[in-house]
């Protein structure tokens, strides 16, 4: 079982447990976003590569993105996860400062808004509530991932 392996994630429209910063006003995602930089990608288009050094965290704007993997002695990539607008990619990097453990690429027009640590660290200093509130924010989306991957792990008998 893979960490990316959560298919009980809801979809972000389903509520608010899949939303990034679910309650934050107008004002604090201006700020938010004032700390980042805007990228686009077209079907396809791959947004983080397995193995990859970076740690930029990814906010979805707008699009569908797919997660995918290789397997353990499979040839080619098996989709793992769909992400949607209104989540983030990239969290465990962004934490942990480790290469990037999948390929991710938009499936539809996709709008990410990119934050570097330095770019973090910035919005730490300008507005440190709304820091501390994404990151317990991503902090509870790693949380329900790995839950996620650990009751499919329970059921399937592998711990």
């Amino acid at each position: 079982m893979s960490f990316f392996d959560y298919p009980n994630e809801p979809p972000a429209s389903a509520g608010n447990d899949g939303l990034l910063l679910a309650d934050a006003s107008e004002e604090e995602w201006a700020t938010l976003l004032a700390h980042t930089r805007t990228r686009r990608f077209g079907p396809g288009d791959a947004i983080v590569t397995a193995g990859a050094a970076d740690q930029s965290l990814y906010l979805v704007l707008e699009g569908q993105l797919e997660v995918l993997a290789t397997g353990r002695g499979r040839r080619g990539y098996r989709r793992l996860a769909s992400v949607a607008a209104g989540s983030v990619i990239g969290e465990l990097s962004f934490f942990d400062g480790g290469s990037r453990s999948a390929l991710v690429r938009a499936v539809t027009p996709a709008v990410l808004a990119e934050m570097s640590r330095s770019e973090f660290d910035a919005l730490a200093t300008a507005s440190p509530d709304l820091a501390r509130r994404l990151l317990l924010d991503l902090g509870r989306i790693l949380a329900q991932r790995l839950r996620a991957v650990q009751g499919v792990a329970t059921v399937t008998g592998v711990n």
